[in-house]
């Protein structure tokens, strides 16, 4: 069991945000914060091409589906620190 955590750790870590590497997070946990950190960086890349696009809103409906499936594992803190550092970068 041991081995597959640090295979996992080799797989998840380099995709996290950088300030969540080396959390004892479980594969289910890195999952879903790792999915979150991609949908809030696809969510910067959309909003500076087009604020009434129709792919804007997909990504936010993921970023809501993804922030619940972190409350369910119970990586809430997590989640909510990773949305509000894209969103607090996106207004400096």
């Amino acid at each position: 069991m041991a081995s597959q955590r640090t295979q996992h750790d080799d797989v998840m870590n380099p995709m996290l945000p950088a300030y969540l590497r080396g959390l004892p997070v479980s594969p289910t946990e890195a999952l879903f914060l790792t999915r979150l950190s991609r949908l809030l960086q696809l969510e910067e890349e959309w909003r500076v091409q087009s604020s009434s696009d129709w792919r804007l809103r997909l990504i936010h409906q993921g970023i809501y589906s993804t922030y619940c499936d972190c409350l369910e594992v119970g990586v809430s803190v997590q989640a909510q620190e990773l949305i509000r550092r894209f969103r607090t970068s996106d207004r400096s």
